[in-house]
């Protein structure tokens, strides 16, 4: 994730409802060599800008699973 490229304001758009990034399936988040945040959507493979995930979303925004279907398939 740290060689991705940061994602383009245009592609993003704000948002006042809970569908944000951080809530979206394709939102993911690791570090880097210096174990600073890295923020980003699997989805473009590219980097949100640090606050970009809580306040904007793009046109992919989808419900994430655990939401959806009401269990964490990572847990079980």
């Amino acid at each position: 994730m740290d060689e991705w490229e940061f994602m383009e304001a245009r592609l993003l758009r704000a948002s006042r409802s809970g569908r944000v990034c951080i809530t979206c399936q394709h939102f993911t988040y690791g570090t880097d060599a210096h174990c600073r945040t890295l923020l980003g959507c699997k989805l473009q493979s590219k980097q949100l800008a640090q606050g970009e995930h809580l306040t904007k979303k793009c046109q992919h925004w989808l419900i994430r699973r655990e939401r959806q279907l009401g269990w964490c398939p990572e847990a079980a």
